[in-house]
């Protein structure tokens, strides 16, 4: 019950700074804000800016009114709007050809690709404007530029090329696990780095957030591929012998649905070691409970 009154809180936190953020005059250029707002909000799950604030709060002591969590739930929200912006391009005709999206149209598919380019620039300019607004100058300073390095070629965006590129390729391990590394890990880690920089957290503890983000990021995309690159068996129920995985440039593909569920259990189980030494780790550890509970 005080882990989802936690998680409940935190992304009440991140919803009104996302509204607030994102209220705009549209007197001018409506379509394209209309377009952005619609991209981002209700929006899906938050793990990334909720992965930030429970690193920050953990790293911290969970401290009451901590005076520097809204400038940490600023920093959330700039990595949820970046994410969104790589979900309107990522979904465009000439990139990975997304109708829906969130249940509803693609934001390309009501408003047209033009409007589309446009709202998820903006999107990523409006991420570095909350960035800016942190009152450390020079925490900010290291959260800017995290977040651009990991949304960069070497980065998330380097990631969304690399899978672009291999759509005509036989897909090998070592490429889909670097596409993965980049495309989604990148911003767990922007998110768990920049946790650690508001934290003031030492070089130890920074690289073992972010081991423990990437991870997770990698355990999570995983599980997405056993779950739907395997064809239901005659029974219709339980995973057997007898599924055929749909793509063979998936992890089930390629490793097959042993191999890839142990890759998983290893990746959790390496999570789940990094952070035990932390006191107040319930929430990171909750993280973990939940990615679990979804594997077949």
């Amino acid at each position: 019950m005080l882990l989802q009154k936690y998680f409940e809180t935190r992304m009440q936190m991140v919803d009104e700074c996302l509204n607030e953020a994102m209220t705009f005059d549209k007197r001018y250029a409506g379509q394209l804000k209309e377009a952005m707002v619609k991209a981002v909000i209700p929006g899906g799950k938050r793990w990334r800016p909720l992965l930030l604030i429970s690193i920050f709060e953990m790293l911290t002591g969970l401290k009451k009114n901590n005076k520097q969590l809204p400038d940490v739930v600023k920093a959330a929200c700039a990595v949820e709007l970046i994410h969104n912006a790589a979900i309107v391009h990522d979904d465009l005709p000439s990139v990975m050809n997304k109708k829906d999206r969130r249940g509803h149209p693609a934001i390309h598919q009501e408003y047209g690709n033009a409007v589309a380019i446009l709202a998820s620039d903006a999107l990523f300019t409006l991420a570095f404007k909350l960035m800016g607004e942190i009152k450390d100058a020079a925490k900010a300073n290291l959260a800017i530029r995290s977040l651009a390095i990991n949304s960069k070629s070497y980065g998330m965006i380097g990631g969304q090329a690399i899978d672009l590129a291999s759509k005509r390729k036989v897909m090998k391990i070592n490429t889909l696990r670097f596409i993965d590394m980049k495309k989604v890990g990148s911003l767990l880690l922007a998110s768990s780095d920049i946790a650690c920089i508001m934290a003031g957290a030492e070089e130890n503890t920074r690289q073992i957030m972010n081991t423990y983000a990437v991870n997770l990021g990698m355990a999570y995309q995983m599980i997405e591929d056993i779950e739907k690159d395997y064809a239901r068996g005659s029974d219709g129920l339980d995973f057997s012998d007898d599924y055929v995985p749909v793509s063979k440039a998936s992890y089930t593909g390629l490793l097959g649905f042993d191999k890839a569920r142990k890759q998983v259990e290893s990746l959790l189980d390496d999570c789940s070691r990094s952070i035990k030494p932390f006191p107040n780790n319930a929430v990171l550890m909750e993280f973990i409970q939940m990615i679990s509970e979804r594997l077949p």
